[in-house]
């Protein structure tokens, strides 16, 4: 019988056997027994004979074990104790590596393979790594492989796990663990909250969980021997990205001697994983140490976590030639180009303003008042705060999990109600609650931007880019820090943290794909509301939440009764009919018990009604999804629509068409006048009777204070089934119209005089004071363009206007920050435009091309943008021609032409278009100086033209300071001209002047766009240069890190800019001396420039001129 694990001293790394050929590249292959359980040394690992079967790399193997004392020895056992080892472990597994490799040059890769309880020491080691991983990421990148050998994962509840771990312990220590009664739950606790995090940090490497076939005694009663499967596939399974699970023909005490799987039972696949694993071992570690250097290169404070470390699956053909990228299911949503050809998920991590305070407590909740009116669904409540309330148990320190639910079932179930209920009851124990209308992406970056001012992360000036506002608040939340100070240090188990709790609501999420980019890491909690069942299901390997049902028969009739409030009245019996007959739908008990209150109808006057109208309710046929749960009664007729009053009616299918959320009652009113004015005048009150009649009934709600209404979203696809053809046309136009003529529209006056009607203002681009009543819009024309394609024979006329309002929309979303996926509004502008005979069609294209074009150009892809630019100028220029005439439309056509002409180095033409835009511009009279100015310098001093650039410039900047005054911040044009006189000053080598230039464009970037704006970035990377070259290394380095941050919100669509910065900042360590952050950064810029140019060059042969002609010319 092989002997059991023994080491005289306890947490001790030892080496079993040194590798057969040290010359060999090769790995470390560290074994970890679990309790009393078979020596590491007797293990096949150990046998010389049997690693001599594995791929080449074997030879070069050095094998290592962990021993340790067992940690129930003392008088008060707890599985806390063992995940006390997993610091340990870790420690040792850092030590041993910096010992015999000082240098850490070698990169020799790490494949753990541990035994029954061992296991959780090393998945808790694993979890510690994850939590602290800029102190311990050296030793996560190396390790290439785990091996779970029966391994228990999770049992069910925390009193079954409790029971069957301690069955695992009692069978291979032969010691009964007693634990207190009244430790029981903690202690079940402590091993399910283990699996968890364990899940939570979603390991991306390749693990193989092994669980036996065979029964083993688990009693140490010889007269009464009691044999069961300690570890069967369910239990032994972690769920991680690339796990692999087998069983072999063992008992629990034998699987670490896996060779003597009788019948060889699963044995060709373990040995198929042991022999991929090692012979991917080098390479995979290689490309994984790639791609980390991309990240340490162009982050400013990079600290990822396991989950975010990349890797290719498929066989783990590990190339440098594939160039197909494999998308992971991910935690994490933000999505870089990696290095070896496949996606990378990283976060950008913000540098917080040192000693910022933060807001805390901070709640951002439902608008709404609490609902007195609830009642019931004790038992969901219940499991909500099993599943999210923060544990306060020591052992969490190391917590990494996400705590998610998800609450899933067909709208009027009651999904948003508890969820309202639970953060109401709850909030006490979060340090911040932050509740999401998450049915649209713009309505989760409002979100988020809310949550970034509230929390104090940035402030109203700093608040520009929602992409930008987005990452900062997933990057607290994800590092959720009580204080905005200094670098965190290491906080031993046991000490008090520093990290704030926080709980997430997402309502509505119907579409849980879209909350991708949204899902934060960290520690907190998320509670999901969605009608999609996938939601239980989404960024996580094991589902979590539940389908709602209706209310149980008692809920049902507390609630009707709860609502109605009739006193003496002998209505028992009638009561529970009519709950019985609303089939225990909380929205539809709420609905039918207004009409009661409001038609003071008896329960038994009410039932003859609704039973009676049922017969005659076969117009009406939306129902709820019978699938989820039988419910015969059609919607209209719960809702009775054709008892309310018409204006009220009408009112109702008017909010139909808008967003259910947030309706201002101004808009509202503007869009009834026509509706409720009849023949006659319109008056006010005839909307407010409308409103109290829709009140009165619980179809609407009402905030006094912000005069907004909200309606269910049920209640508006109920009423739109009910609408003819027609109606639903009429009602359309009539949003749009609203709509449009509230929009500050950001392109000038048409050419032509156009037939349709004109927005509230024009001319606003890149004037952010537009920006909160676009806001305020945005959502409305959300709305219009989900319901468009169910609208028929609307129109040209209605679909044109329509066309405006979505390219006016989505060009507000390019100014806040968008670089792509635009809701859509793009695509259906242009298929509108492209097939419509209006007379406006042509004007309306150029504006869409102009946009497009702008949008392309930003994302350095200047084919595309100067097709798009020439589209634009094209029509333009046709219009113009047929009406004799030049106008603001004109100017901007020539004048973007000629950017993408100067883009293509042909400076003449360029030069040409440019003067050709001013001289319309100023022949319009009110000549204010704008970004064309700053954009024909360029040209000039590209050919040289000094004098006449200077010339320009100073006249620019005098004029706009003489009709603006100094340092205004009415846009970024200032700015612009600022920046171009900078780099005409180095041009004539007056580089004090250049960099005084420099600095005040940089104040005016981050005084008007932010921050974080890549305007503010391009400039950011010039002062980076003034400070390189006056070798202020240490200064230039924190600058050129502030421009990485900024592009690496959206690596994907700034990576020229990311390939530019990243050579600089190499060049500054190689001039400070930092000879080996310097060889990184300079690799990570030459590849990045090898994907964007697919030229070959040797990145000593790379200069700066290289990486500007890469970028955007203004940028340069």
């Amino acid at each position: 019988m092989a002997t059991t694990a023994s080491f005289a001293t306890a947490g001790r790394l030892q080496v079993l056997r040194d590798p057969v050929n040290s010359s060999q590249d090769g790995v470390d292959i560290v074994l970890v027994p679990g309790i009393g359980t078979t020596a590491p040394e007797n293990w096949p690992f150990a046998d010389q004979q049997w690693l001599a079967t594995l791929p080449g790399s074997s030879a070069g193997a050095r094998i290592l074990a962990y021993g340790y004392t067992s940690p129930f020895a003392g008088s008060k056992p707890s599985w806390e104790s063992i995940l006390m080892l997993g610091y340990d472990f870790l420690q040792d597994l850092s030590d041993m590596r910096v010992q015999s490799d000082p240098d850490q040059t070698t990169n020799k890769p790490i494949v753990i393979v541990c035994h029954s309880l061992g296991g959780l020491v090393v998945k808790q080691a694993l979890c510690v790594a994850n939590k602290q991983f800029p102190r311990y990421g050296s030793i996560v990148n190396l390790i290439a492989g785990v091996i779970f050998l029966s391994t228990p994962h999770r049992y069910g509840d925390k009193a079954t796990s409790l029971m069957r771990f301690r069955d695992v312990l009692e069978a291979t220590a032969s010691r009964n663990l007693k634990i207190p009664s009244a430790n029981v739950e903690q202690e079940g606790a402590i091993l399910l909250d283990l699996a968890d995090r364990f899940e939570g940090i979603s390991f991306r490497t390749p693990m193989l969980s092994v669980y036996e076939l065979r029964e083993s005694k688990i009693s140490s009663t010889p007269l009464r021997p009691k044999y069961q499967q300690l570890v069967n596939r369910e239990a032994c399974s972690t769920h991680a990205p690339m796990e692999t699970v087998i069983g072999l023909n063992l008992n629990h005490h034998d699987t670490c001697l896996f060779t003597k799987s009788v019948g060889g039972e699963g044995l060709p696949e373990f040995n198929k994983f042991v022999y991929e694993t090692l012979n991917d071992a080098v390479r995979l570690v290689a490309l994984r140490l790639e791609d980390q250097e991309y990240q340490y290169a162009t982050m400013s404070a990079y600290s990822p976590t396991i989950s975010e470390i990349p890797l290719k699956v498929e066989n783990l053909e590990l190339t440098d030639s594939s160039n197909k990228a494999t998308e992971w299911p991910s935690n994490r949503a933000t999505e870089g180009t990696s290095l070896s050809g496949f996606e990378m998920v990283h976060p950008t991590t913000p540098s917080f303003e040192l000693g910022k305070k933060l807001h805390l407590p901070c709640f951002l909740l439902n608008t709404h008042s609490t609902n007195e009116d609830f009642c019931g669904r004790e038992d969901i409540l219940e499991r909500l705060a099993a599943e999210l309330l923060p544990s306060k148990n020591i052992v969490t320190a190391s917590d990494t999990s996400l705590r998610q639910f998800a609450l899933c079932g067909f709208g009027g179930i009651g999904k948003t109600e508890i969820a309202r209920e639970f953060s109401r009851r709850h909030k006490s124990s979060f340090d911040a609650v932050f509740w999401i209308v998450a049915d649209e992406v713009a309505k989760l970056d409002h979100h988020y931007q809310q949550i970034s001012l509230a929390l104090g992360l940035e402030d109203s000036s700093e608040c520009k880019s929602q992409v930008v506002s987005r990452e900062i608040v997933k990057g607290w939340l994800s590092n959720p820090r009580k204080h905005l100070s200094g670098s965190d240090e290491f906080v031993q188990p046991g000490e008090a943290g520093s990290e704030a709790t926080w709980l997430l609501i997402f309502d509505n999420a119907d579409d849980p794909m879209i909350l991708a980019d949204y899902w934060p890491q960290g520690s907190g909690s998320i509670l999901v509301t969605s009608r999609d069942p996938l939601a239980k299901t989404m960024f996580t390997r094991r589902p979590s939440g539940l389908d709602l049902g209706p209310l149980t028969l008692q809920d049902s009739l507390s609630l009707l009764n709860h609502l109605t409030a009739i006193l003496n009245e002998p209505e028992d019996d009638t009561a529970q009919k009519v709950s019985n007959a609303l089939g225990g739908i909380p929205l539809a008990i709420s609905q039918m018990a207004g009409i009661i209150r409001r038609q003071e109808l008896t329960l038994s006057e009410f039932l003859e009604l609704y039973m009676d109208h049922e017969e005659h309710a076969n117009l009406y046929e939306t129902k709820f999804d019978t699938g989820l749960v039988t419910y015969r009664h059609s919607l209209s007729t719960v809702w009775a629509f054709e008892k309310l009053k018409p204006q009220a009616r009408q009112l109702l299918e008017l909010i139909s068409f808008l967003d259910p959320d947030v309706i201002e009652e101004d808009l509202l009113m503007k869009a009834s006048v026509e509706l409720l004015s009849g023949d006659g005048q319109f008056k006010k009150s005839s909307y407010i009777e409308a409103r109290t009649d829709l009140l009165q009934s619980s179809l609407v709600q009402r905030d006094k204070q912000k005069r907004q209404l909200s309606v269910h979203r049920i209640v508006q696809d109920a009423i739109l089934a009910t609408m003819d053809v027609m109606k639903k046309r009429l009602m359309f136009d009539q949003v749009v119209q609203v709509l449009w003529a509230g929009w500050p529209s950001a392109m000038p006056k048409p050419s032509k005089e156009p037939t349709l009607p004109q927005p509230k203002s024009t001319g606003g681009r890149l004037h952010v004071g537009r920006w909160p009543i676009c806001a305020a819009i945005y959502p409305h024309v959300l709305r219009i363009h989900q319901l468009w394609p169910t609208i028929s024979d609307l129109s040209d006329a209605t679909r044109m206007q329509f066309a405006k309002l979505l390219n006016e929309a989505a060009w507000y979303q390019k100014e806040r920050g968008r670089t792509k996926d635009f809701d859509g509004f793009f695509e259906s502008a242009l298929g509108i435009s492209e097939s419509s005979t209006h007379a406006d069609r042509d004007s309306l294209l150029a504006d869409i091309y102009f946009c497009l074009g702008a949008i392309a150009m930003d994302a350095s892809d200047f084919d595309k943008s100067r097709i798009y630019k020439e589209r634009s100028l094209d029509l333009v220029s046709k219009i113009c021609t047929e009406l004799g005439t030049a106008d603001e439309r004109l100017y901007l056509a020539y004048a973007e032409r000629g950017i993408s002409r100067i883009q293509d180095r042909r400076y003449e033409e360029g030069e040409a278009d440019l003067k050709e835009a001013l001289r319309i511009r100023k022949a319009l009279g009110n000549y204010i100086p704008r970004s064309g100015e700053a954009n024909l310098s360029w040209a000039l001093l590209a050919q040289g033209k000094l004098e006449e650039c200077n010339a320009l410039l100073l006249d620019s900047l005098a004029r706009r300071e003489e009709a603006l005054g100094k340092d205004d911040r009415e846009s970024v044009r200032t700015g612009l001209i600022l920046y171009a006189l900078g780099n005409l000053r180095a041009a004539q080598n007056q580089f004090d002047e250049s960099f005084g230039y420099h600095q005040r464009a940089w104040r005016h970037m981050k005084a008007t766009v932010g921050e974080r704006d890549f305007y503010t970035a391009n400039v950011a990377h010039k002062i980076a240069e003034h400070h390189f070259r006056q070798r202020q290394y240490e200064e230039a380095i924190s600058t050129i890190n502030k421009a990485l941050e900024i592009w690496s919100v959206d690596p994907s669509a700034h990576k020229n800019e990311i390939a530019r910065s990243t050579f600089l900042k190499g060049k500054l360590f190689e001039a400070s001396g930092k000879t080996q952050k310097a060889t990184i950064a300079l690799r990570v810029a030459g590849r990045l420039r090898k994907e964007i140019t697919k030229e070959d060059r040797d990145v000593k042969s790379l200069t700066k001129e290289d990486f500007d002609e890469i970028v955007a010319f203004w940028a340069r």
